[in-house]
């Protein structure tokens, strides 16, 4: 009886030339070229200013809390609660509707499924590419919102002469279509 090894050597003509990985990583060495890099929280560009998205955590807990105290606060007045005595707001006559059909659950347990995919792909795309642009150009220094720290200056198009006027290879030439027809 021969072995996997053995088999995929008998069909694989480079497989002599192949060494083995060695023993697996070692965790001490494996990042010792890359330099550390403290975490950053994302930031919105707002102008010309760079704002941490934090600072919009107040005014969005603000925006949400307000409302809803003043709604509280408004069902308290006389002249409201006599408008809801008559008009409650909730169906008379039927009978309440308890939980949900098993198609519709079935359905929403699949839609979610569905968009853990999506969800996990996005994060993945700004993982890859952690600034978002209102533009085609996406030269640095033109995002509204980025996920990492900000471009070092001798990488920026901006500060390099020759790429000032930089631009996507598809905008500086017209591109004809490809037809085996033509």
């Amino acid at each position: 009886m021969t072995t996997a090894a053995e088999s995929v050597l008998k069909h694989d003509p480079l497989a002599a030339d192949l060494t083995s990985a060695g023993a697996g990583i070692k965790l001490d060495e494996w990042d010792r070229y890359i330099p550390p890099r403290p975490p950053t929280v994302p930031h919105i560009r707002i102008g010309k200013r760079w704002i941490n998205i934090l600072w919009a955590a107040l005014p969005i807990a603000l925006g949400l809390v307000i409302p809803i105290s003043l709604a509280q606060g408004l069902r308290n007045i006389p002249v409201v609660e006599a408008f809801i005595r008559p008009y409650p707001g909730v169906a008379e006559g039927r009978p309440p509707v308890v939980g949900f059909p098993v198609w519709l659950s079935a359905r929403h347990l699949l839609n979610l499924f569905r968009m853990c995919f999506v969800m996990r792909a996005d994060i993945q795309i700004l993982a890859d590419h952690p600034r978002l642009y209102w533009n085609r150009g996406c030269t640095p220094g033109t995002e509204w919102l980025r996920f990492s720290h900000p471009v070092q200056a001798y990488r920026s198009a901006r500060s390099c002469s020759r790429l000032a006027n930089w631009r996507p290879r598809c905008s500086t030439r017209s591109q004809k279509p490809v037809s085996p027809l033509v």
